[in-house]
């Protein structure tokens, strides 16, 4: 339908002409020109937006293990594979219970 309103916004002629030349109502056809617009105005702005998506993936991330600081203590303490990545973080935030977020 996305290309119909495309076609439809082309050719000049109006939402009711076009929807009865393609055999839909005209509420269909104008719900549809309106998801368009709305999708080519959302690509409109993510495009003059310097806000981008990171693609996580282009990242050299490699996998290491985590040796446990004292595995003495328990018999079910086992080794913790973890993710690390080779990038230096911007800024790490280290909650009170332990926990790190590290910002890149």
């Amino acid at each position: 339908m996305l290309e119909h309103v495309a076609l439809q916004q082309r050719s000049g002629k109006t939402i009711a002409n076009y929807a009865k030349q393609i055999g839909v109502s005209r509420y269909k056809m104008q719900y549809w020109v309106r998801k368009y617009n709305a999708r080519k105005k959302t690509q409109k702005m993510e495009s003059d937006s310097s806000l981008k998506f990171i693609d996580l993936a282009s990242f050299g991330i490699k996998d290491q293990s985590v040796d446990s600081d004292s595995p003495a203590e328990s018999s079910a303490t086992t080794e913790v594979p973890s993710m690390q990545d080779e990038r230096l973080p911007q800024m790490t935030l280290t909650f009170p219970n332990g926990m790190s977020l590290k910002i890149y």
